[in-house]
């Protein structure tokens, strides 16, 4: 019986293969969207889940509740917090500092000394950091770190600085400042993490490599430097937190009520933004929603497709209830049919899934990977996926054909009720649409979103500014490199600073303007030369730029900030003393700068001052009139003269810019991508449907022709009924694709308008496509000869 039921599903699926074909493609291209959806969801809710302590291990952060209501959110805390918590907390198991930094390696292999310029694997860390997290030991081990000038390496660096032969025991030099012995080695981290360190620095080496550091001082908070913490319970935790007010007021005095200290769960690090996560949690919501829906659309069709063929195979059914199958057994004949074409999409789709993954890999700089063997979460969900298709596209039209009267099915009287708008199948058809709607705008609007942060004028001169590392901040060094670079033709001018504008937020803290009291807002500080303005292209509106001086004497300040002090006007601001905070000392304002982005368009315009402080410079900015290979290898051999135990290394000021959106960038790939599957899929059933509706109204179009009505009245009037349908999907749409472009657009301070052209051109693609997909049926059938129609009727 098995076996004859079997013949017969393949024989049905030949017979009728522009359905199967549809059918076939449609759910292969939906499964494939939600497995590789599933494999980057996967990814992200796993990433440093395998740590054997993750359900009790956090970050400490602090959230700084300033006087005028504003709260600013620190991921990094002071040098002293990690043991002092580990010393007062009995429930604190171990606790590790992270101090992340750049740093020069240089390690001698075979006799040939080689230099690496370590800009993101490089941290400073003590001996819980391994208790912390679980690394695999290969030689050596984590005590070394009490000491100072040890090191551990993961093996792929030691096998970038040392080739094959055995790290353990080999010297490197940190910086041209001191040597460390490498005293253990780990294996490679999974990809999993955020902690892609790979060379271990004992914390006692910090203080020798960077001496003048606030190591003593509570207030001296670093992005740059983390505390995590282990506590011998999870249940620890709201007691931990309830006591860090006490804590705050013990270290920082009165100013312990700023100081709002709490613990963030290791599983919320790589997802919470205003402490620099990776990702947002509803980005993953959004990304699992999207692949839900490609299945539903995928089922959609494919449940419309089914029952608008049932009727065609009314008489066959009939025919075999009347020879005796029961309902039950052709109920099952038809889920037997949708399974093995299930089972042939989810074939199709894993190759297409395992093609399309390294082109996302790419594009997300992830590894993501399709491994179904070696992965048994992948298997389960490819499992699921299978049985989840097979029932909700194969279960419903199964239930119709099983309940057709025999009687009337023989008679061929069985008839759809094509007459209710809201039936079934055009209610199917108007959620398909709604969903590519929604997709559509969204991914219109990110485009738009995406390009206005490219092109915004942030105030300043982006374009031919090269970024060079300073490694140290010698004077006589600093004098002869601006020296020699701006005697090259190509240099319009230059400038030392700490940071550059609009691509990081600088430091800050409070200040004092003029006898008043300590303001209660926080004001942003740049330290930077007097070339900073010219070089960047800042407009002075009113005063003049400082003159040259290695320390805080003469200062700039932004209308922000003149607004902020309460002053009338840029003028009133000149020559009136401002003590900046975290500077320490008091400088005179000469001049004010209009208003430009300090940090990326996330944030808005910040009160900012800027000011000399030759010890705080870590960079350099080339301003260029032209530039070529030659003019970069001149630079270089400058460079390179100043510090010849460093590694040269530059970037271009707009692209470090346009590296702060790659967010938008992704989100642009990702759901544009997917807004083109949901448009393919739900044309690809519209196409079949149409097909299906033509061949129904076949006899009705020849006897149009015959009593002259034209090709496109025809074609107009067999396109209409479907484009109806996706006009009501876009006005039901509407509402739903505002509110999420409106909640998207609040991570922004700067962001686009949601305009209605946005919805009009959303609504006239997906009008527009399904039009084009109708029609191209609609014109062919109604080019076909009637006579020859009706001589088959």
């Amino acid at each position: 019986m098995t076996s004859s039921y079997l013949k017969f599903t393949l024989r049905s699926l030949a017979r009728h293969r522009v359905y199967t074909a549809i059918n076939l493609i449609g759910l292969a291209v939906g499964m494939a969207g939600a497995i590789v959806i599933f494999q980057l969801v996967k990814y992200h809710l796993g990433v440093d889940r395998y740590h054997r302590n993750a359900d009790r291990t956090y970050r400490v952060v602090v959230d700084l509740h300033l006087e005028d209501g504003s709260v600013e959110h620190e991921r990094g805390s002071t040098f002293r917090l990690h043991e002092t918590l580990k010393k007062e907390f009995a429930y604190v198991k171990d606790a590790a500092y992270l101090a992340h930094k750049e740093t020069t390696i240089r390690a001698d292999r075979e006799g040939e000394s080689r230099k690496f310029l370590e800009k993101e694997h490089v941290v400073f860390t003590n001996a819980d950091f391994f208790k912390i997290f679980d690394y695999k030991w290969i030689s050596g081990n984590a005590n070394a770190l009490k000491a100072p000038n040890q090191a551990i390496v993961t093996e792929r660096y030691a096998r970038k600085y040392f080739g094959n032969g055995n790290a353990l025991g080999k010297v490197i030099r940190a910086d041209n400042l001191e040597n460390l012995v490498i005293a253990g080695v780990v294996a490679d981290y999974p990809e999993q993490t955020d902690f892609r360190k790979d060379l271990f620095i004992s914390l006692p080496t910090l203080k020798k490599i960077v001496p003048k550091y606030g190591y003593e001082d509570w207030g001296w908070i670093d992005s740059g430097r983390e505390t995590f913490i282990t506590l011998r319970s999870p249940e620890d935790k709201a007691a931990f937190e309830a006591q860090m007010p006490v804590f705050a007021g013990k270290y920082y005095g009165p100013d312990g009520k700023v100081f709002h200290y709490h613990l963030q769960d290791l599983a919320d690090v790589h997802f919470n933004m205003a402490y620099g996560g990776k990702i947002k949690y509803n980005t993953v919501i959004v990304l699992s929603t999207v692949g839900i829906l490609l299945v539903l659309i995928a089922c959609f069709n494919f449940i419309n497709l089914s029952t608008a063929q049932a009727f065609k195979r009314s008489k066959e059914v009939g025919v075999r209830k009347v020879l005796g199958i029961s309902q039950a057994q052709v109920f099952w004949l038809f889920i037997q049919e949708t399974a093995l074409l299930a089972v042939a999409a989810e074939s199709i789709s894993l190759l297409g899934a395992w093609l399309f993954a390294p082109v996302l890999s790419r594009w997300i700089d992830l590894n993501i990977k399709l491994n179904i063997p070696r992965d048994p979460l992948l298997l389960g969900f490819c499992g699921a996926l299978l049985l989840f298709v097979i029932m909700l596209a194969g279960v419903y039209p199964a239930f119709v054909v099983s309940n057709f009267n025999p009687v009337k099915a023989i008679k061929g009287v069985l008839k759809e009720n094509n007459r209710s708008f809201f039936s079934v199948r055009k209610g199917l058809v108007v959620t398909q649409f709604s969903i590519s709607f929604v997709l559509i705008a969204v991914s219109t609007l990110i485009i738009l979103q995406s390009r206005y942060m490219k092109n915004k004028d942030l105030g300043m001169d982006k374009d031919l500014i090269l970024h060079l590392n300073l490694p140290e901040t010698n004077p006589g060094k600093l004098t002869a490199l601006r020296n020699e670079l701006s005697a090259l033709p190509e240099v319009s001018d230059m400038s030392f600073f700490r940071s550059a504008p609009s691509v990081q937020v600088s430091g800050g803290g409070s200040i004092k303007f003029e006898n008043r009291d300590w303001e209660k807002f926080v004001a942003r500080s740049r330290a930077a030369d007097a070339h900073f303005v010219k070089t960047y292209g800042l407009k002075l509106v009113a005063g003049r730029e400082p003159a040259h001086s290695d320390t805080l004497n003469e200062l700039l300040i932004n209308r922000k900030l003149v607004k902020a002090l309460g002053l009338k006007s840029p003028e009133a601001a000149l020559n009136r003393r401002l003590h900046v905070g975290d500077a320490g000392k008091t400088g005179t304002i000469v001049g004010v700068l209009s208003d430009f982005n300090n940090g990326d368009l996330y944030t808005g315009i910040e009160p900012t001052i800027v000011f000399a402080d030759q010890s705080r410079y870590r960079r350099a900015g080339v301003k260029l009139s032209r530039v070529n290979a030659a003019t970069i290898q001149r630079i270089q051999a400058v460079w390179q003269k100043q510090f010849p135990e460093n590694v040269f290394e530059y970037t271009f000021y707009d692209d470090e810019i346009a590296k702060f959106y790659q967010r938008e960038e992704l989100a642009t790939r990702l759901t544009t991508t997917f807004a083109l599957l949901s448009v393919c899929l739900s044309c690809l059933g519209l196409f079949g449907l149409a097909i299906f509706a033509i061949e129904q109204r076949i006899k009705e179009i020849s006897v149009r022709k015959v009593l002259g009505a034209s090709v496109a009245g025809i074609t107009a009037m067999l396109s209409m009924d479907f484009l109806k349908l996706v006009l009501v999907a876009v006005v039901i749409a509407s509402p739903v694709a505002w509110y999420f472009m409106h909640r998207w657009l609040q991570d922004f301070a700067f962001r686009v308008e949601i305009h209605w052209g946005i919805f009009a051109w959303a609504g006239f693609l997906a009008a527009g496509i399904a039009l084009l997909t109708v029609g191209f049926q609609s014109v062919k059938a109604a080019l076909v000869n009637p006579v020859e129609s009706l001589k088959r009727e």
